[in-house]
This record gives C-alpha cells, sequence and structure tokens, in this order.
C-alpha cells in the first residue's frame, strides 16, 4: 500500500504556507497603518498613465437677493482645485541560502515574513506621516508658537480647541460622526491623566461587539470631544523650550478629506517569494532565494484647514 507521503514540494501544502506567510503579513501591515487609515483613499486604475487627479470644489457664497420677475440672475462661475499627485514605488527584500534554510535552527522564512511584514508596515505609515506633517494646521500648546517654545503639557483643552477649530471651518466628520485622533503613549497619558478633562469616553463604552457595522480604530483607546484617539508610537517628535529642552510630541486630529492615498490597480502592497531554483540560468545551482514586498504609494494634502497637527510637551 503507497503512503503518498506528503514533501515540502507537495502542492497542497506549499499553497497552504503561502496563505499563512500572507495572513502574517497583512497582520502586522494592519497593526501599523494608522495614518494611512484616516485618508481619502482613490485607486489609479492599470493604463490610466502615472498621476491622479484630486478635485475639491470651491464652495459658492450664498444667494440673499430675490430673484427678479420673469429676470433670470446670472449663472455661476465654477471653482475648483486640482490636486495633482504621482504614485512612486517603494520596497525591500532579504535574500537567502539554500543551507540557511537547511542549517538553521528556527524558522528563518517566517521571521523573514513577519519582520518585513512590520517593516512594509511602517514604511508607509512612515511615508505618509512625513507628508503631511508641516502641511496642516499647526497647534502649539499654551502660548507657544514655535515648536522650539512649546514647554506645557498637551491637555484636554488643546483638544477640544482643536476640534472647535475644524468645526468653526465646518470640516466633516468621518463617517462614524467624529473626527479622528492619533496620540502618542506620553500623550495618551497627559489626557488620561487631566483632572480638567470631563467627558473622557473609554473604548468599550461606544464599541458594541454585537453590531458588525461598530468596530474600533487600529489602536483606538477612546474619545473626547468628539474626536476618536488612536495611539501610535510612530508620531514626530522634537525639543520645545527648557534646560534640558522638553521632549515635544506632535499629535494629530483629522476630519474627512483632509489628504489622500492612492492604491496603482488594487495591487495594494504586493508579497514577492523567490524559492531557491525558482531564476533559472541566474541561479544554475538553486542557491539562492529571496522574499520581498513592494507596492506604491504617495499621500497628497488636499485641504489644509481638515486637519490639526497639535504640538506639545507631556508629562509622562
Amino acid at each position: 500500500m503507497p503512503l503518498n507521503t506528503n514533501l515540502t514540494s507537495t502542492g497542497g501544502l506549499n499553497d497552504a504556507s503561502a496563505i499563512f506567510y500572507d495572513r502574517k503579513l497583512l497582520t502586522r501591515l494592519m497593526f501599523s497603518l494608522f495614518f494611512q487609515e484616516n485618508a481619502e483613499k482613490r485607486t489609479l486604475p492599470k493604463g490610466s498613465g502615472t498621476q491622479i487627479q484630486f478635485l475639491r470644489p470651491v464652495n459658492q457664497a450664498a444667494v440673499t437677493s430675490p430673484i427678479g420677475e420673469g429676470v433670470n440672475p446670472s449663472g455661476l462661475v465654477w471653482q475648483s482645485t486640482k490636486i495633482l499627485c504621482t504614485p512612486v514605488q517603494y520596497g525591500a527584500y532579504v535574500a537567502y541560502s539554500d543551507r540557511l534554510m537547511l542549517e538553521a535552527y528556527d524558522n528563518i522564512t517566517e521571521a523573514i515574513h513577519d519582520v518585513l511584514g512590520y517593516q512594509a508596515g511602517l514604511s508607509l505609515d512612515t511615508i505618509c506621516r512625513n507628508a503631511i506633517s508641516g502641511n496642516m494646521t499647526l497647534q502649539y500648546t499654551g502660548v507657544a508658537n514655535t515648536e522650539g517654545t512649546v514647554s506645557v503639557v498637551t491637555a484636554g483643552v488643546d483638544f477640544r480647541k482643536a476640534s472647535a477649530h475644524l468645526r468653526a471651518k465646518a470640516v466633516m466628520p468621518f463617517e462614524d460622526g467624529t473626527y479622528h485622533g492619533i496620540v502618542h503613549p506620553n500623550t495618551s497619558f497627559d489626557l488620561q491623566s487631566d483632572t480638567a478633562v470631563s467627558g473622557w469616553i473609554e473604548l468599550n463604552k461606544y464599541i458594541s461587539i454585537d453590531k458588525v457595522h461598530e468596530k474600533a480604530l487600529a489602536g483606538e483607546l477612546g474619545k473626547l470631544y468628539n474626536i476618536r484617539f488612536q495611539e501610535s508610537q510612530n508620531v514626530l517628535t522634537g525639543l520645545g523650550a527648557g534646560n534640558p529642552a522638553a521632549v515635544t510630541y506632535h499629535s494629530w486630529v483629522f476630519g474627512k478629506e483632509s489628504f489622500g492615498a492612492v492604491d496603482v490597480a488594487n495591487q495594494g502592497i504586493q508579497k514577492i517569494v523567490h524559492q531557491p531554483g525558482d531564476s533559472g540560468v541566474a541561479d544554475p545551482l538553486n542557491l539562492n532565494g529571496s522574499i520581498g514586498w513592494k507596492t506604491y504609494a504617495v499621500f497628497p494634502v488636499l485641504d489644509s484647514d481638515r486637519a490639526i497637527e497639535l504640538i506639545g510637551a507631556s508629562a509622562a
């Protein structure tokens, strides 16, 4: 009776391994992509050139004059702002030898997938953060007017001011009816330690596990002044006033359509795996393999009035 022994080359096992690694990669990506989660997302279809255009209409003034009998008023002049952007490629890979796979004590392939998944997520999050930083509405704690003069710890009143600013500009909230904020763990410590803050709502008080349409944002902590806060270590830091200088933390409050994110041909982040032997004559002895990722990305600022970059110190 044949044993039908399953080998590492067995097709079904290879497929199962690929599915496992895909899940591993995506898990790390979803953990890190906090900034991109708040973007206005668009897709550049395949075969549509290298640029994509965002169009922001300019609001018309209120009509306050009545229409005369039988007299048509003058037509309106349509105005809009065009934002053109060009997605560019990013990526990285790890090459390995067949002997490394044979002789290593640990599952090196799994570790490579895990590390590259985290790197891809962190890379996109950082690219997005850097693209919008300094290009939105700046706000400082206390009486500071530059980052170098900041000395006051970020408090609830600063986010109340940011929320009021967005509402005063008629900035639309997201589909969940709130603005979204990103803060460093030290800033979230300050917020939750602020005895003057009233109305902080813990996450489990407004996210119901019984309703599928209600889900937490990545890294979400709670809600205050109609801002849902996400916690991320990947925010910019700097130096403020004092001797030694206070460490400053950049927090964010986003309204809808403040910045964009473009995916090319719905490709997302591509995982690329080459086993030893896949390269043909370029690797005649089947000695080398590689695991990598690549993606297109661009994060254009759509309206600087629709997001607040708040810079303050921390007591943590």
